[in-house]
């Protein structure tokens, strides 16, 4: 998955704020979205989200993965990332 061409990403101290430059919608995230958001940006996919995500909050990864699977939808619902195969480029 990636970010769409004309979503854009600014990290604030609350969380990450995300601009669609096409609709001028307006997403704003936790620190805990903002960790998903980071993670979207390196190229990284639902499993590789959920094991750091699982880690880092000592919690069980199949509650955590579809916490992730949820915010990722809710993201794709909005057009603001797509789903990408294993050649994209970010």
């Amino acid at each position: 998955m990636k970010f769409t061409e004309h979503t854009k990403l600014r990290k604030e101290k609350f969380g990450t704020v995300l601009f669609d430059t096409l609709t001028e919608k307006i997403f704003i995230s936790d620190e805990i979205g903002a960790d998903i958001l980071q993670l979207i940006a390196q190229g990284k996919d639902l499993e590789e989200i959920s094991s750091k995500l699982s880690q880092e909050c000592d919690a069980d990864k199949p509650t955590i993965e579809q916490d992730v699977l949820e915010f990722i939808d809710l993201l794709k619902s909005d057009n603001m990332i797509s789903e990408c195969g294993r050649a994209c480029v970010l």
